[in-house]
């Protein structure tokens, strides 16, 4: 029994365009992943939820040694100007994403030197509009991310 040569053709091409969908979309994860990490940051800054926004952000060294309620006041008032839902909106929609050596290849090995964390482990979002430059560094740890820097993402918010 002979398969018309249209079926054939048509059987290849969708056997293909499952495949690419298949391998892109295992390809975007790590990216999916990290913006969800950044999205919950954001979110947990707007509604004050501040035991998790303590479990989303690597702590800043200056402030390790103090209590969970001082370091959640400290985020809260630092990250304040920093990021909003809408921002995060943004980054998903037009920044720049990959591996941190790649994405700020002048500044990533300080930032992860200065948060204690491996270099090697980090991803970063990267967006500038208007002079500005939103900055996040993650830092992974198992299957999820961590936030290292924080840095302009609520600016990126203004004209989408």
């Amino acid at each position: 029994m002979r398969l018309p040569r249209r079926r054939v053709v048509v059987f290849a091409a969708t056997a293909f365009a499952v495949g690419a969908s298949i391998l892109f979309w295992q390809h975007g994860q790590p990216r999916r992943v990290a913006l969800h990490e950044v999205s919950k940051l954001a979110d947990n800054l707007a509604n004050q939820h501040g035991s998790e926004l303590l479990e989303t952000i690597v702590m800043p060294a200056a402030i390790r040694s103090q209590t969970p309620a001082e370091q959640q006041e400290f985020l809260t008032k630092a990250l304040a100007d920093e990021i909003s839902p809408e921002g995060v909106l943004a980054l998903k929609r037009h920044a720049q994403f990959g591996i941190a050596k790649s994405i700020f290849p002048d500044e990533y090995a300080n930032w992860c030197q200065q948060a204690g964390v491996d270099a090697d482990n980090c991803v970063a979002f990267k967006m500038e509009r208007a002079g500005i430059r939103a900055e996040i560094l993650l830092v992974r740890e198992g299957q999820t991310y961590r936030v290292v820097r924080c840095n302009n993402v609520k600016q990126m918010a203004e004209g989408i």
